[in-house]
């Protein structure tokens, strides 16, 4: 009787086993030019925190997970950002950055104690004062931290959400989202975007993120007053920059 060495038979399930996980690990690379409306390179841009644009406006990035990325934040102080397709893969990118009207950069305050009573704070480096009667949960989930403020009234309910960690930690509000706004405005801050704007379906909506500080606050809600009341709360944020007040 022919005999068989084991190991013989482990092989066809070897190479299954070597295409899948190469597979999975597939690499995709995207390059291309970044230019102002004028066709002069704009070093220094960022695209989407994976690299920047060399002095000749030429960028080149390339990893496994943009496989399931649908576009790229691309962003330099002074341009407009701008939000890019890359699916499917182009096999290059010409993009021109409009200068932005307004260059400044809205300073946020240092925290307080002066304005805690009737309040309570709420986060960690990105503070904000929220008032007492509004619902509030926080919890911890593996390496970040969540807290969620609620408004309810006339049977309109919201949540004005945060968190800290690197789950959290876009400087960028997720492309589908801005897809998703008939018009949106943003500002820049002495911590990172705060952007706000209004969905297609009629929900108003806000994301404001510090990315060297991972920590982000966002809504989209359909009651106005939610909406008033939570830009009043996030336009007085303040930053802690350690534990103590």
């Amino acid at each position: 009787m022919l005999s068989v060495n084991p190991r013989y038979l482990l092989l066809p399930f070897a190479l299954i086993l070597f295409c899948v996980v190469n597979a999975s690990s597939q690499v995709i690379t995207i390059e291309g030019r970044v230019r102002t409306p004028q066709g002069e390179p704009i070093s220094g841009v960022w695209i989407d925190r994976l690299g920047k644009t060399d002095d000749t406006g030429h960028f080149k990035i390339a990893a496994d997970f943009l496989r399931y990325w649908n576009t790229l934040w691309i962003d330099k102080k002074g341009f407009v950002p701008q939000l890019v397709s890359i699916s499917p893969t182009p096999a290059s990118l010409d993009i021109t950055l409009e200068p932005e009207k307004d260059t400044s950069v809205s300073d946020i305050p240092p925290c307080t104690a002066a304005n805690v009573k009737g309040s309570r704070f709420v986060g960690k480096h990105l503070r904000l004062t929220v008032p007492k009667e509004l619902k509030f949960k926080t919890g911890v989930d593996t390496d970040y931290i969540y807290y969620h403020i609620g408004y309810s009234k006339k049977g309109k309910t919201g949540w004005l959400r945060g968190g800290l960690g690197n789950i959290y930690g876009g400087a960028y509000p997720p492309g589908e989202i801005l897809l998703a706004l008939e018009h949106y405005s943003y500002r820049r801050t002495a911590v990172g975007i705060d952007w706000r704007g209004v969905t297609k379906d009629g929900k108003y909506w806000r994301y404001f993120g510090a990315p060297s500080f991972f920590d982000i606050y966002d809504y989209e809600t359909d009651s106005k007053e939610a909406a008033d009341l939570f830009d009043k709360i996030l336009d007085g944020v303040c930053v802690q920059l350690n534990q103590g007040l």
